[in-house]
């Protein structure tokens, strides 16, 4: 006999305000995001299928950071590349905070999986008021990209380590794309890969931010010798951000 499911107030609340007539015992262990097709992510209505991850509450604090990065250094027209966009959360966030600034942007969203990208651009047509300067790629990191240098990179890549993925939730590792969650054996394999190409893409003055796993220091990672990097915590005081720039 299946154990019955226990509902959240947030999850009966996702439920109640998306779907109608449903009857919540059939679910399983399904996530409720899955269910009504949306997520709240930086107080924003984003549509999730799945074919791309849920977008965590940890991960906000990208967007907060990056918008503070571009006001802190007077940026005028900042050019952006989210990296492995998935729902294009952190792209299309930022984009509303810059737009709510008057600052003007360029913001480059990619993703290997076109599933996902297509999850992305119905986000952006959406949430933004004008699709200029939001530019679509479906690339493996940043091989399909044009030879232009970056005032912020943004990446929320697969990170955990292959053999941890059997520890995660039922909902989390059965539902939820695998290819967006496995890092490889350390959970370093695609941050290391996008960390190699950085002076080729990141400006003198900009920073990447990356998402990473709990269990990671930077002695986790192959930064380049010309780039500075520390770690920061999330909301949850877990280490979760590796941020990186120029000496």
């Amino acid at each position: 006999m299946n154990k019955k499911r226990n509902f959240s107030p947030y999850e009966l609340n996702q439920l109640q305000k998306w779907t109608k007539n449903i009857d919540i015992n059939s679910i399983g262990e399904t996530p409720v995001e899955y269910i009504t097709g949306h997520i709240e992510f930086c107080g924003l209505d984003f549509l999730v299928t799945e074919d791309t991850l849920i977008p965590r509450i940890e991960s906000e604090q990208i967007v907060n950071d990056g918008f503070r990065f571009i006001e802190e250094l007077g940026i005028s027209h900042p050019v952006i590349a989210d990296i492995g966009t998935g729902t294009g959360c952190l792209g299309i966030s930022l984009a509303v905070k810059l737009s709510k600034s008057q600052i003007p942007y360029s913001i480059f969203l990619s993703d290997i999986s076109p599933l996902a990208l297509k999850v992305a651009d119905l986000n952006s047509q959406r949430l933004l008021h004008s699709q200029e300067n939001i530019f679509f790629l479906e690339s493996n990191l940043l091989e399909s990209f044009p030879k232009i240098k970056f005032d912020l990179i943004l990446a929320n890549l697969p990170y955990i380590p292959t053999q941890n993925i059997f520890t995660l939730d039922s909902s989390v590792k059965d539902f939820e794309p695998i290819t967006a969650l496995d890092g490889g054996l350390k959970g370093n394999l695609y941050i290391n890969a996008l960390l190699s190409k950085l002076p080729q893409f990141l400006n003198k003055k900009g920073v990447a931010i990356f998402e990473i796993d709990d269990t990671h220091s930077l002695e986790s990672f192959s930064i380049p010798q010309t780039l500075s990097s520390t770690i920061e915590n999330d909301c949850f005081n877990k280490p979760r951000f590796l941020v990186c720039s120029y000496l």
